[in-house]
């Protein structure tokens, strides 16, 4: 057990203190080749907080479950879940929505079947879609909303989003939109038109060019156009300067049949395509060649966002306001049908505008991270959201699919089973940041700052009537993802002065961008402030927050971390700033029982008080009053017969 423990009854924030377990797959230590001895390893660590750290999503099953909670209820445990590693959250192809979804439910089945308050998730694992390479993923897509539905749904349901598409996306997929029917009738439709354009046009033309006839053949000029419209050929007999001006307009005609008929087979196709969307009919193929590769999808969904004004736009929008509506986006020019335009991020009422695209191509061409880290975050979070969604309706499902329905479909044990049902509908979830595995990517994964977090998950909350979702902030992920971590966390509060209200865990280590979980030592100022930060806007304040020393699996790195973050709450608790911590002497460790105190240092001086003689006295062994054999060969046998009973 640790050394310093604060009594419950002196505690003002409902701070718990914890530990994680590690994982396995990192150096496969035995001591966690089981999520039972995962729970024995962190029984050790003097907390009450243990949170067991998955290495496969179905890591606990009812029988693991239900021996890991006989041992929490005996030991008095608060058990917790970090769910798989592996979650592709927030991806717009729906084979990989698929997946992330099918990881998100059978972690929440573990935690749910293991008794713990809350599973975790990375809230994404990618980085910047428009970075991803073709190996390894599929060459075809198919994009989804966030639901994981095709995206033929929300083009239905979206007229701006349709008019959009139509227009920016129609020749890239509408091979795949129409069938081979389908084509050919708007071919000949296309076809159609251009001949009825291009027989008005050369006539009306070819009559002006005739007023050059002398007037008694002017009554003959509507048999001289259908004739050429007809055969092609200009009659002969006509004057030699009229011949050639009719000869001229015929050879400019050709030209512009072909601009015009370009004009026409756009309009035809377009007409088409807009005809099956808005009917929301079945796609040719749902397979897209998607030329412009995964970072389609966000386009789609990010304009579906802009345009519905959707609420997590709205949230998102406020966090990114300084950008937004700085000189650089506040009015951006786009140039569309051979004219500029100039648009607002506002948009404009009742009509489809072309503000989103400026600004991504304004974007693009300046490199401006901070508007591209606004548009992924917002995408993703619309994802997230739909995750979480189907999952909790998943989480009350009393269908064999279901959640529940499937758990009274294995356990027989009718108080297991309601056991079980209580821990579904008490257990939480938690989005958190995600580490940097790609250092070369830091800064750039899809959504990656506490601002973003929150804004996904205050969003979420209102949108999905729920409060099952909050946030969990790992200090040393922020740190990965190339971010100060002290500015970062100061920079959150000022646009969330309401975030303790969302925050349920911390993951509290030495944040460095090594990712290495080191200890956290006994009176370090520097993760103090960020708890200091962090407790100005109500951590703690509002239901019990779980303050986790994360272990990363390779080496056992606890030594006095428990202590060190112990030491922390009660200075939370007494309102101490970082600045007065100087005047805090228990909180570094050399007052109090602590392993650093004075009394302690005391007591371990005396212990070692004669370890500078240790080797130079030889003395009889007090037990048996006799000498091993070094002893009687120093000092000789007759000369210790004759002292043995002095």
């Amino acid at each position: 057990m640790e050394l310093f423990d604060i009594e419950d009854n002196k505690e003002k924030l409902k701070l718990m203190v914890g530990v994680s377990s590690g994982l396995y797959t990192i150096a496969r230590p035995p001591e966690l080749a089981s999520v039972v001895r995962k729970l024995g390893f962190g029984l050790t660590r003097g907390t009450n907080a243990i949170e067991i750290a998955g290495d496969v999503p179905h890591e606990i099953d009812f029988t693991q479950g239900k021996e890991l909670r006989h041992i929490a209820e005996k030991q008095g445990l608060t058990l917790l879940l970090h769910g798989s590693l592996t979650v592709p959250m927030a991806m717009p192809e729906r084979g990989e929505w698929r997946d992330a979804q099918n990881h998100i439910q059978k972690s929440i089945r573990s935690a749910v079947m293991g008794g713990c308050k809350y599973v975790n998730f990375h809230a994404c694992l990618h980085f910047w879609l428009e970075m991803m390479t073709y190996a390894g993923r599929k060459l075809t897509m198919a994009f989804c909303d966030h639901e994981g539905k095709f995206i033929d749904k929300i083009l239905k349901e979206n007229d701006k989003l349709r008019k959009w598409f139509i227009e920016k996306k129609w020749d890239i997929y509408g091979g795949d939109i129409l069938d081979n029917d389908e084509r050919v009738r708007a071919q000949i439709e296309a076809d159609r038109k251009i001949e009825e354009w291009r027989r008005r046009e050369l006539a009306e033309r070819l009559r002006r060019g005739l007023q050059g006839l002398p007037e008694e053949a002017r009554g003959n000029i509507e048999n001289i156009v259908e004739r050429i419209l007809t055969t092609g050929v200009i009659p002969i007999g006509l004057p030699e300067n009229i011949r050639g001006a009719l000869q001229k307009i015929i050879e400019d005609m050709r030209s512009d049949v072909a601009e015009q008929g370009a004009k026409d087979r756009k309009k035809a196709f377009q007409d088409v395509i807009e005809k099956k969307l808005e009917k929301g009919g079945k796609w040719d193929s749902e397979e897209l060649r998607a030329v412009v590769g995964i970072i389609d999808g966000y386009h789609i969904i990010a304009h579906y966002l802009y345009y519905s004004n959707d609420p997590i736009w709205q949230r998102m929008y406020e966090m990114y306001k300084d950008v937004l509506e700085s000189g650089r986006y506040k009015t951006v020019t786009y140039f569309k049908n051979g004219k500029n335009y100039t648009y607002s991020p506002r948009g404009l009422e009742g009509e489809v505008d072309y503000w989103l695209d400026a600004a991504w191509e304004k974007a693009e061409s300046e490199n401006d991270r901070e508007f591209k880290e606004f548009y992924y975050a917002v995408c993703a979070a619309k994802y997230i959201e739909g995750h979480m969604s189907i999952a909790l309706k998943w989480m009350k499902d009393e269908s064999p699919e279901g959640l529940i329905g499937g758990i009274t479909a294995e356990v027989k044990d009718v108080e297991e089973i309601e056991k079980l049902r209580k821990n579904a509908k008490d257990i939480r979830i938690t989005l958190e940041i995600p580490d940097a595995r790609s250092p070369e990517y830091a800064g750039l994964y899809l959504i990656c700052r506490p601002k973003q977090i929150y804004a996904a998950v205050k969003t979420m909350l209102a949108r999905l009537n729920t409060d099952k979702l909050l946030m969990l902030i790992d200090f040393e992920h922020i740190a990965t993802q190339g971010f100060d971590p002290l500015n970062e966390i100061r920079d959150f509060v000022k646009l969330a002065p309401d975030a303790g209200k969302y925050i349920l865990s911390l993951h509290v280590t030495k944040p460095t961008p090594l990712h290495h979980h080191i200890q956290v030592e006994i009176g370090d100022v520097e993760v103090y402030k960020l708890l200091w930060e962090l407790a100005k806007v109500g951590l703690g304040k509002y239901h019990t927050t779980y303050l986790i020393f994360e272990r990363g699996g390779e080496r056992d790195p606890f030594k006095q971390s428990v202590t060190a973050i112990r030491l922390m709450v009660e200075q939370l608790n007494q309102g101490t700033t970082p600045e007065n911590l100087i005047g805090k002497p228990k909180f570094f460790g050399v007052a109090g029982p602590t392993p650093g105190s004075e009394e302690r240092q005391r007591v371990i001086i005396q212990e070692h008080a004669r370890d500078p003689i240790e080797g130079l006295l030889v003395v009889p062994e007090e037990t048996y009053t006799s000498l091993g054999k070094a002893g009687i060969a120093k000092i000789g046998k007759e000369k210790w017969k004759k002292e043995e009973l002095r």
